[in-house]
């Protein structure tokens, strides 16, 4: 008899996910759509005086501009962003075991990013305002690739976390750094040198470049390692298309992070009155990334025995 034949089917995923997750945690994704509705509903003079300004940045104004939205679309796009980013995430890390994991991640990133992100704005000086969601958007996009690489891990047994996320983090880091290639030729910038205008547009363009090369040297080396380390990865792959549901979660999950790049780095980063802070976008996909992958590594490493 075969040993297969023995082993009970996989549990359909919506099973899965329904007696793995909790209203308690659909109580606490809801805390950031309605923080930000409620922002909105607040007077302009009141959300003006919430706004992080550049040249007088203070701690209140640090913690709260990240919520602050003065147009409905604006608001609209951070909130179906948002939603969309932490719903997969939170759904995939149900599916792969990791609920506890990610309420710690997603809880501690939405106390410390909104100040974190705005304060570090000071480190390119610029005049303006910051404010929007978005870049704690971006702060939940950066662990994505870990909740998909655990998950096709777990679910699908394809790939490990290790190689997994820093080849997804990389990936879609290229995708960015290809928007941004784009904006910056599209838009010229110059930066001021004693107080004359000096264009930099060329120089940005070629250190986008080399660091596109670079990309897709990583890209390649994570690539060559997880196919050199999975003989039976096609194998594995036709099993893993044949597990209904679980497969089509980990398709739509990853056209969802091959999407977000050209939704949040516009080739023209300029939106009405608006401009997309493409910096702060490339920020908060990091922090977002290198927070998820550590402390996942650290709370499965070993504790030293005396």
């Amino acid at each position: 008899m075969d040993a297969n034949a023995s082993e009970p089917p996989p549990r359909p995923l919506w099973q899965t996910v329904r007696r793995r997750a909790s209203a308690v945690d659909v109580l606490l994704l809801a805390v950031v759509p309605v923080a930000l509705l409620g922002v909105y509903a607040l007077p302009t003079a009141t959300r003006e005086a919430f706004v992080f300004r550049y040249a007088s940045p203070t701690a209140r104004t640090a913690a709260a501009s990240p919520f602050v939205h003065f147009e409905r679309t604006h608001l609209l796009f951070n909130v179906v962003g948002y939603a969309l980013i932490a719903g997969t995430t939170y759904v995939l890390s149900v599916a792969s075991d990791r609920r506890r994991e990610f309420l710690i991640v997603f809880a501690s990133l939405l106390v410390a990013s909104p100040p974190l992100l705005s304060y570090l704005n000071l480190a390119v000086v610029r005049r303006g305002v910051a404010f929007g969601f978005s870049g704690v958007v971006m702060v939940y996009y950066g662990t994505l690739p870990l909740a998909l690489a655990a998950y096709a891990q777990s679910r699908l047994d394809l790939g490990d976390v290790t190689s997994g996320a820093p080849l997804l983090f990389f990936s879609g880091l290229f995708f960015v750094t290809v928007q941004t290639l784009r904006a910056v030729l599209a838009n010229p910038v110059t930066v001021a040198v004693d107080g004359v205008p000096a264009p930099v547009t060329w120089v940005l363009a070629a250190t986008l470049a080399e660091l596109l090369v670079l990309l897709v040297l990583v890209v390649a080396l994570y690539a060559l390692g997880i196919a050199d380390g999975n003989p039976s990865a096609r194998t594995r792959l036709r099993a893993a298309i044949d597990r209904p549901g679980y497969a089509e979660l980990a398709a739509g999950a990853l056209l969802l992070f091959l999407a977000v790049p050209f939704a949040t780095f516009p080739s023209d980063p300029v939106s009405g009155t608006r401009v997309f802070n493409l910096y702060v976008h490339v920020v908060g996909y990091a922090l977002g990334f290198i927070a998820s992958y550590l402390y996942h590594h650290l709370q499965r490493a070993p504790y030293p025995v005396a």
